[in-house]
């Protein structure tokens, strides 16, 4: 199955898989230094450094999984329109209280609220794909329906 991400998601996946890679040879490292001590059995540092290579590990197969899977999308490149899709930048202004927010639809691995950039995966998203510049959506909060205008749509 393939993986939306933007270019700027597949750069930072790929520099996460590179920091993984080099600190893998310091964690070798660490495990050739605590079997020099002895007995592996009680070696807390050896374990210790083990485990830690096991997750690692675990974490760069990941990693390879998903760039290999990725389904990279440079927005810039799609025919312009007042629609919004993957990787467009969307002004949403609340009806009731006229609070503007701004946000990016990204991948799963990019999401970031705090940067503005929403997961596709999340109701809100999949609650504005497909729809215009203009259109009114309506999202359904914790508690209530929140009314939203899609105020603006750019391809950035």
């Amino acid at each position: 199955m393939k993986i939306p991400m933007t270019i700027d998601g597949q750069a930072q996946l790929r520099k996460e898989l590179e920091n993984l890679e080099l600190s893998l040879s310091e964690i070798a490292d660490a495990i050739g230094e605590a079997i020099k001590h002895g007995d592996l059995s009680e070696n807390a540092d050896y374990h210790a450094n083990k485990n830690k290579q096991g997750m690692v590990l675990a974490k760069i197969a990941q990693i390879k999984s998903r760039l290999a899977n990725a389904q990279v999308i440079d927005v810039t490149r799609l025919a312009k329109s007042s629609r919004v899709v993957f990787g467009t930048t969307v002004t949403l202004v609340n009806l009731e209280t006229e609070n503007r927010d701004v946000y990016q639809i990204v991948g799963e691995d990019e999401a970031d609220i705090a940067s503005q950039k929403l997961s596709i995966n999340t109701p809100v998203a999949r609650a504005l794909i497909s729809r215009e510049q203009g259109e009114v959506v309506e999202i359904d909060g914790s508690d209530q329906l929140i009314r939203y205008k899609i105020e603006k749509v750019e391809y950035i």
